[in-house]
Protein backbone atom coordinates (compact mmCIF):
# COMPACT_ATOMS: atom_id res chain seq x y z
CA UNK A 1 0.00 0.00 0.00
CA UNK A 2 2.63 2.50 -0.40
CA UNK A 3 2.29 5.92 -1.75
CA UNK A 4 4.67 7.06 -4.39
CA UNK A 5 4.29 10.84 -2.23
CA UNK A 6 3.52 11.17 1.45
CA UNK A 7 -0.07 13.42 1.54
CA UNK A 8 -0.51 15.36 4.23
CA UNK A 9 -4.17 14.98 5.91
CA UNK A 10 -6.03 17.99 5.07
CA UNK A 11 -4.50 17.92 1.19
CA UNK A 12 -5.83 14.15 1.81
CA UNK A 13 -9.41 14.99 2.99
CA UNK A 14 -9.77 17.92 0.92
CA UNK A 15 -8.78 15.87 -2.62
CA UNK A 16 -11.23 12.88 -1.45
CA UNK A 17 -14.02 14.91 -0.49
CA UNK A 18 -13.99 16.95 -3.60
CA UNK A 19 -13.83 13.56 -5.48
CA UNK A 20 -16.99 12.21 -3.47
CA UNK A 21 -18.99 15.51 -3.50
CA UNK A 22 -18.14 15.06 -7.77
CA UNK A 23 -19.02 11.84 -8.30
CA UNK A 24 -21.77 10.96 -10.14
CA UNK A 25 -22.12 14.01 -12.02
CA UNK A 26 -23.06 14.71 -16.04
CA UNK A 27 -19.77 12.19 -16.68
CA UNK A 28 -20.63 9.58 -14.75
CA UNK A 29 -24.51 9.14 -15.78
CA UNK A 30 -25.20 5.53 -14.53
CA UNK A 31 -24.93 6.61 -10.49
CA UNK A 32 -27.97 8.76 -9.64
CA UNK A 33 -27.63 11.68 -6.76
CA UNK A 34 -29.70 9.47 -4.16
CA UNK A 35 -26.35 7.13 -4.68
CA UNK A 36 -23.84 9.21 -3.78
CA UNK A 37 -21.59 9.15 -1.05
CA UNK A 38 -22.86 11.65 2.01
CA UNK A 39 -20.60 13.30 5.47
CA UNK A 40 -21.96 11.20 8.37
CA UNK A 41 -18.56 12.69 10.09
CA UNK A 42 -17.13 15.97 9.47
CA UNK A 43 -14.07 15.55 11.89
CA UNK A 44 -13.42 11.87 11.12
CA UNK A 45 -14.06 12.16 7.17
CA UNK A 46 -16.84 9.25 7.48
CA UNK A 47 -18.70 8.94 4.79
CA UNK A 48 -22.10 6.68 3.56
CA UNK A 49 -20.57 5.09 0.47
CA UNK A 50 -23.06 3.19 -2.62
CA UNK A 51 -21.82 -0.06 -2.69
CA UNK A 52 -21.50 0.33 -6.34
CA UNK A 53 -18.95 2.55 -5.89
CA UNK A 54 -16.63 0.34 -3.58
CA UNK A 55 -14.00 -1.80 -4.54
CA UNK A 56 -12.05 -4.04 -2.32
CA UNK A 57 -8.51 -5.18 -2.40
CA UNK A 58 -8.00 -8.31 -4.60
CA UNK A 59 -4.22 -8.35 -3.56
CA UNK A 60 -4.99 -8.58 0.00
CA UNK A 61 -4.09 -11.85 2.58
CA UNK A 62 -7.22 -13.42 2.60
CA UNK A 63 -9.72 -14.53 -0.12
CA UNK A 64 -12.88 -13.89 -0.22
CA UNK A 65 -14.38 -14.36 -3.54
CA UNK A 66 -13.96 -17.50 -5.05
CA UNK A 67 -11.76 -17.58 -7.78
CA UNK A 68 -14.19 -18.26 -10.62
CA UNK A 69 -16.04 -15.18 -9.41
CA UNK A 70 -12.81 -12.77 -9.11
CA UNK A 71 -12.17 -11.86 -12.34
CA UNK A 72 -14.98 -11.35 -13.80
CA UNK A 73 -15.82 -8.97 -10.53
CA UNK A 74 -12.58 -6.83 -10.51
CA UNK A 75 -12.85 -6.35 -14.72
CA UNK A 76 -15.90 -5.25 -13.67
CA UNK A 77 -18.09 -7.43 -15.74
CA UNK A 78 -20.20 -8.33 -12.83
CA UNK A 79 -21.23 -5.64 -10.10
CA UNK A 80 -21.79 -7.00 -6.96
CA UNK A 81 -25.39 -8.08 -7.28
CA UNK A 82 -24.97 -10.34 -10.35
CA UNK A 83 -21.49 -11.79 -8.22
CA UNK A 84 -23.35 -12.27 -4.98
CA UNK A 85 -26.25 -14.44 -6.89
CA UNK A 86 -23.22 -16.77 -8.47
CA UNK A 87 -22.01 -16.52 -5.13
CA UNK A 88 -25.44 -18.12 -3.54
CA UNK A 89 -26.04 -20.35 -6.36
CA UNK A 90 -22.44 -21.81 -5.95
CA UNK A 91 -22.52 -22.73 -2.07
CA UNK A 92 -25.57 -25.19 -3.23
CA UNK A 93 -22.71 -27.16 -3.82
CA UNK A 94 -19.63 -26.27 -2.22
CA UNK A 95 -19.66 -26.51 1.47
CA UNK A 96 -17.02 -24.73 2.03
CA UNK A 97 -18.46 -21.22 0.07
CA UNK A 98 -21.50 -22.52 2.21
CA UNK A 99 -19.76 -22.02 5.51
CA UNK A 100 -18.44 -18.20 4.03
CA UNK A 101 -21.47 -17.62 3.06
CA UNK A 102 -23.16 -18.64 6.32
CA UNK A 103 -20.69 -16.22 8.54
CA UNK A 104 -21.26 -13.39 6.17
CA UNK A 105 -24.89 -13.87 6.61
CA UNK A 106 -24.85 -13.49 9.95
CA UNK A 107 -22.72 -10.80 10.04
CA UNK A 108 -25.12 -8.79 7.51
CA UNK A 109 -28.11 -9.78 10.24
CA UNK A 110 -25.61 -8.25 13.48
CA UNK A 111 -24.87 -4.73 10.83
CA UNK A 112 -28.93 -4.62 10.43
CA UNK A 113 -29.89 -5.21 13.89
CA UNK A 114 -27.46 -3.41 15.60
CA UNK A 115 -25.75 -0.88 12.77
CA UNK A 116 -22.42 -0.60 10.97
CA UNK A 117 -20.19 0.59 14.45
CA UNK A 118 -17.08 0.22 12.63
CA UNK A 119 -16.52 1.64 9.16
CA UNK A 120 -14.72 0.27 6.36
CA UNK A 121 -11.47 2.17 5.93
CA UNK A 122 -9.89 3.07 2.19
CA UNK A 123 -9.11 6.01 0.07
CA UNK A 124 -10.79 7.30 -3.09
CA UNK A 125 -8.63 6.07 -6.42
CA UNK A 126 -9.59 6.61 -10.19
CA UNK A 127 -10.10 3.77 -11.96
CA UNK A 128 -11.77 3.72 -15.91
CA UNK A 129 -12.20 7.41 -15.19
CA UNK A 130 -14.41 7.06 -12.25
CA UNK A 131 -14.03 7.86 -8.56
CA UNK A 132 -13.87 4.27 -6.95
CA UNK A 133 -13.36 3.90 -2.75
CA UNK A 134 -10.37 1.28 -2.91
CA UNK A 135 -10.86 -0.88 0.51
CA UNK A 136 -7.59 -0.90 2.75
CA UNK A 137 -10.28 -2.77 5.70
CA UNK A 138 -13.23 -4.23 5.97
CA UNK A 139 -14.22 -6.60 2.74
CA UNK A 140 -16.17 -8.44 5.06
CA UNK A 141 -18.46 -5.84 6.07
CA UNK A 142 -18.84 -4.89 2.23
CA UNK A 143 -19.75 -8.60 1.32
CA UNK A 144 -21.79 -8.90 4.22
CA UNK A 145 -24.07 -5.85 3.54
CA UNK A 146 -24.39 -7.08 0.21
CA UNK A 147 -25.56 -9.90 0.73
CA UNK A 148 -28.66 -9.04 3.31
CA UNK A 149 -29.15 -6.43 0.65
CA UNK A 150 -29.44 -9.34 -2.40
CA UNK A 151 -31.63 -11.75 -0.21
CA UNK A 152 -33.96 -8.82 0.97
CA UNK A 153 -34.60 -7.67 -2.68
CA UNK A 154 -33.59 -4.08 -1.79
CA UNK A 155 -33.74 -2.47 -4.93
CA UNK A 156 -32.21 1.29 -3.87
CA UNK A 157 -28.63 0.97 -3.58
CA UNK A 158 -27.07 -0.18 0.18
CA UNK A 159 -24.70 2.27 1.44
CA UNK A 160 -22.09 1.26 3.88
CA UNK A 161 -20.23 3.72 6.26
CA UNK A 162 -16.53 4.36 4.93
CA UNK A 163 -13.67 6.26 6.62
CA UNK A 164 -11.19 8.15 4.69
CA UNK A 165 -7.43 6.92 6.18
CA UNK A 166 -5.23 9.60 5.73
CA UNK A 167 -2.34 7.08 6.36
CA UNK A 168 -3.36 4.10 4.89
CA UNK A 169 -0.84 1.09 5.24
CA UNK A 170 -0.26 -2.79 4.08
CA UNK A 171 0.26 -2.82 7.97
CA UNK A 172 -2.97 -2.15 9.13
CA UNK A 173 -4.43 -4.25 6.47
CA UNK A 174 -2.53 -7.07 7.73
CA UNK A 175 -2.92 -6.43 11.48
CA UNK A 176 -7.15 -6.38 10.92
CA UNK A 177 -7.31 -9.65 9.02
CA UNK A 178 -5.21 -11.24 12.43
CA UNK A 179 -7.44 -9.39 14.27
CA UNK A 180 -10.43 -11.18 12.55
CA UNK A 181 -9.01 -14.84 12.60
CA UNK A 182 -5.57 -16.43 12.37
CA UNK A 183 -4.11 -16.52 8.29
CA UNK A 184 -4.26 -19.62 7.10
CA UNK A 185 -0.89 -20.66 5.32
CA UNK A 186 -1.55 -19.31 2.23
CA UNK A 187 -3.02 -16.14 3.68
CA UNK A 188 0.05 -15.96 5.68
CA UNK A 189 2.01 -16.42 1.67
CA UNK A 190 -0.05 -13.87 0.40
CA UNK A 191 0.82 -11.71 3.08
CA UNK A 192 4.31 -12.37 3.50
CA UNK A 193 5.34 -11.82 0.02
CA UNK A 194 3.21 -8.37 -0.71
CA UNK A 195 4.84 -6.82 2.43
CA UNK A 196 8.21 -7.96 1.07
CA UNK A 197 6.68 -6.78 -2.65
CA UNK A 198 6.01 -3.45 -1.53
CA UNK A 199 9.01 -2.47 0.59
CA UNK A 200 10.96 -3.01 -2.96
CA UNK A 201 8.61 -0.73 -4.82
CA UNK A 202 6.75 -3.36 -6.57
CA UNK A 203 3.11 -2.17 -5.57
CA UNK A 204 0.02 -3.89 -7.49
CA UNK A 205 -1.53 -2.90 -10.84
CA UNK A 206 -4.97 -3.24 -10.26
CA UNK A 207 -5.79 -4.43 -13.42
CA UNK A 208 -2.76 -7.30 -13.35
CA UNK A 209 -3.09 -10.76 -13.04
CA UNK A 210 -2.80 -11.36 -8.79
CA UNK A 211 -0.19 -14.72 -8.78
CA UNK A 212 1.59 -13.17 -11.42
CA UNK A 213 1.77 -10.50 -9.12
CA UNK A 214 2.91 -12.59 -5.93
CA UNK A 215 5.08 -15.00 -7.81
CA UNK A 216 7.82 -11.97 -8.73
CA UNK A 217 8.59 -12.47 -4.73
CA UNK A 218 11.07 -15.19 -6.08
CA UNK A 219 12.77 -12.97 -8.10
CA UNK A 220 14.45 -10.95 -4.75
CA UNK A 221 16.60 -11.45 -1.96
CA UNK A 222 15.16 -10.40 1.92
CA UNK A 223 17.48 -7.46 2.99
CA UNK A 224 17.93 -6.89 6.64
CA UNK A 225 14.95 -4.23 6.47
CA UNK A 226 12.36 -6.70 4.72
CA UNK A 227 13.36 -9.61 7.54
CA UNK A 228 12.24 -6.84 10.31
CA UNK A 229 8.94 -6.01 8.46
CA UNK A 230 8.51 -9.57 8.60
CA UNK A 231 9.32 -10.61 12.07
CA UNK A 232 7.42 -7.26 13.09
CA UNK A 233 4.14 -7.79 11.35
CA UNK A 234 3.88 -11.86 10.98
CA UNK A 235 6.30 -12.90 13.72
CA UNK A 236 7.97 -14.67 10.70
CA UNK A 237 11.61 -15.53 10.10
CA UNK A 238 13.61 -16.19 6.84
CA UNK A 239 13.69 -20.31 6.75
CA UNK A 240 9.81 -19.89 7.36
CA UNK A 241 9.50 -17.09 4.43
CA UNK A 242 11.05 -19.49 1.96
CA UNK A 243 8.92 -22.26 2.61
CA UNK A 244 5.97 -20.85 2.29
CA UNK A 245 6.42 -19.31 -0.83
CA UNK A 246 6.93 -21.87 -2.52
CA UNK A 247 3.11 -22.41 -2.06
CA UNK A 248 2.72 -19.94 -5.48
CA UNK A 249 3.80 -22.83 -7.67
CA UNK A 250 0.02 -23.92 -7.36
CA UNK A 251 -2.38 -22.68 -9.70
CA UNK A 252 -4.63 -19.48 -8.46
CA UNK A 253 -7.30 -22.22 -7.65
CA UNK A 254 -6.21 -24.39 -6.25
CA UNK A 255 -4.44 -21.90 -4.03
CA UNK A 256 -7.79 -20.72 -2.54
CA UNK A 257 -9.70 -23.80 -2.08
CA UNK A 258 -6.31 -24.34 0.13
CA UNK A 259 -7.11 -21.24 1.65
CA UNK A 260 -10.72 -21.82 1.95
CA UNK A 261 -10.51 -25.33 3.39
CA UNK A 262 -7.81 -23.76 5.91
CA UNK A 263 -5.33 -26.49 5.09
CA UNK A 264 -2.01 -26.90 7.48
CA UNK A 265 1.49 -26.28 6.37
CA UNK A 266 2.63 -29.29 7.03
CA UNK A 267 -0.06 -31.10 4.59
CA UNK A 268 0.30 -28.41 1.95
CA UNK A 269 4.40 -29.24 2.01
CA UNK A 270 3.09 -33.11 1.89
CA UNK A 271 1.02 -33.25 -1.29
CA UNK A 272 3.44 -30.66 -2.79
CA UNK A 273 6.53 -33.06 -2.34
CA UNK A 274 4.22 -35.12 -4.83
CA UNK A 275 4.27 -34.78 -8.86
CA UNK A 276 1.93 -31.29 -9.64
CA UNK A 277 -0.09 -33.82 -11.66
CA UNK A 278 -1.74 -35.06 -8.35
CA UNK A 279 -2.32 -31.32 -6.71
CA UNK A 280 -5.71 -30.59 -8.38
CA UNK A 281 -6.82 -34.41 -6.68
CA UNK A 282 -5.02 -34.10 -3.44
CA UNK A 283 -6.41 -30.61 -2.76
CA UNK A 284 -9.91 -31.97 -3.88
CA UNK A 285 -9.52 -34.71 -1.16
CA UNK A 286 -8.43 -32.28 1.57
CA UNK A 287 -11.08 -29.74 1.17
CA UNK A 288 -14.17 -33.02 1.06
CA UNK A 289 -13.73 -33.35 4.37
CA UNK A 290 -12.14 -32.36 7.92
CA UNK A 291 -9.47 -32.52 9.69
CA UNK A 292 -7.24 -34.62 7.21
CA UNK A 293 -3.79 -35.13 8.31
CA UNK A 294 -0.27 -34.92 6.69
CA UNK A 295 -0.68 -38.99 6.91
CA UNK A 296 -3.72 -39.18 5.42
CA UNK A 297 -2.29 -37.00 2.29
CA UNK A 298 0.32 -38.87 2.12
CA UNK A 299 -1.34 -42.21 2.02
CA UNK A 300 -4.00 -40.74 -0.60
CA UNK A 301 -1.53 -39.40 -2.33
CA UNK A 302 0.91 -42.95 -2.53
CA UNK A 303 -2.85 -44.71 -3.49
CA UNK A 304 -3.17 -42.06 -6.49
CA UNK A 305 0.30 -42.94 -7.88
CA UNK A 306 -0.09 -46.57 -7.19
CA UNK A 307 2.96 -46.96 -4.43
CA UNK A 308 1.08 -47.64 -1.56
CA UNK A 309 2.42 -50.61 0.45
CA UNK A 310 0.18 -53.09 2.28
CA UNK A 311 0.87 -52.78 6.06
CA UNK A 312 0.12 -55.20 8.77
CA UNK A 313 -2.10 -54.36 11.38
CA UNK A 314 -0.33 -53.25 14.48
CA UNK A 315 -0.53 -54.15 18.30
CA UNK A 316 -1.56 -51.92 20.45
CA UNK A 317 1.28 -50.62 22.00
CA UNK A 318 2.78 -50.31 25.49
CA UNK A 319 2.47 -47.06 27.65
CA UNK A 320 6.81 -46.67 27.21
CA UNK A 321 6.89 -47.28 23.56
CA UNK A 322 3.40 -44.63 23.05
CA UNK A 323 5.58 -42.22 24.93
CA UNK A 324 8.82 -43.01 22.68
CA UNK A 325 7.24 -42.61 19.49
CA UNK A 326 5.63 -39.43 20.55
CA UNK A 327 9.16 -38.02 21.88
CA UNK A 328 10.87 -39.13 18.49
CA UNK A 329 8.20 -37.08 16.53
CA UNK A 330 8.60 -34.31 18.49
CA UNK A 331 12.57 -34.62 18.10
CA UNK A 332 12.48 -35.29 14.01
CA UNK A 333 9.70 -32.54 13.96
CA UNK A 334 12.33 -29.74 15.34
CA UNK A 335 13.47 -29.18 11.78
CA UNK A 336 9.71 -27.63 10.83
CA UNK A 337 9.81 -24.95 13.86
CA UNK A 338 10.08 -21.44 12.41
CA UNK A 339 12.59 -19.73 15.06
CA UNK A 340 15.77 -19.91 13.83
CA UNK A 341 16.81 -21.17 17.49
CA UNK A 342 15.20 -24.25 16.91
CA UNK A 343 16.42 -26.49 19.97
CA UNK A 344 16.33 -22.61 22.48
CA UNK A 345 12.55 -22.21 21.85
CA UNK A 346 12.10 -25.90 22.38
CA UNK A 347 13.60 -26.13 25.38
CA UNK A 348 11.85 -22.77 26.66
CA UNK A 349 8.76 -24.51 25.65
CA UNK A 350 9.76 -27.12 28.04
CA UNK A 351 10.41 -25.25 31.36
CA UNK A 352 8.35 -22.49 30.69
CA UNK A 353 5.63 -23.21 33.00
CA UNK A 354 7.79 -25.58 35.56
CA UNK A 355 9.16 -24.68 38.79
CA UNK A 356 13.10 -25.06 39.28
CA UNK A 357 12.71 -28.54 41.45
CA UNK A 358 10.55 -29.42 38.09
CA UNK A 359 12.98 -28.22 35.47
CA UNK A 360 15.89 -29.76 37.26
CA UNK A 361 14.30 -32.72 37.15
CA UNK A 362 13.44 -33.03 33.98
CA UNK A 363 17.07 -31.83 32.82
CA UNK A 364 18.08 -35.32 34.88
CA UNK A 365 15.97 -37.38 33.03
CA UNK A 366 17.02 -35.57 29.58
CA UNK A 367 20.11 -36.65 30.59
CA UNK A 368 20.09 -40.08 31.51
CA UNK A 369 18.00 -40.84 28.12
CA UNK A 370 20.77 -39.00 26.42
CA UNK A 371 23.28 -41.31 28.14
CA UNK A 372 20.95 -44.60 27.46
CA UNK A 373 19.97 -43.52 23.59
CA UNK A 374 24.02 -42.76 23.23
CA UNK A 375 24.62 -46.51 24.60
CA UNK A 376 22.28 -47.73 22.47
CA UNK A 377 23.47 -46.02 18.87
CA UNK A 378 27.06 -46.84 19.59
CA UNK A 379 26.26 -50.61 19.46
CA UNK A 380 24.17 -50.70 16.50
CA UNK A 381 26.02 -52.35 13.19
Amino acid sequence: MANSEPNRFENLLKATSAAFNQSGQAEQPDIDADNQPKMVNNRQSVYKVPLMMVRPDRFQARFMLPHALREPFFRGENDWRKTVALWLAMAENDRLVKRELDELIALGDSLADLGQIKPITGQVVTLNGRDTFLLLTGERRFWATALKAYRENRQDEPMVLALLDSAPSLEKQIAENMAYKELTPVGKARAAARLVLEANKLTPNLEADELDYFRQVSELRLSDETRALLEKNLKMERTYFGRLMRFFELPGELLEVCDRSEMPERVLREMMAFDRKYWPQAVRYYAEHEGRTYLDMHAYLERLQGTAQERKPRIPADPATKSARTLRRVLLGVDDLPQEDKLGSLADAVVGDADKDEARKVLARLEGLTAAVRQRVEGMK
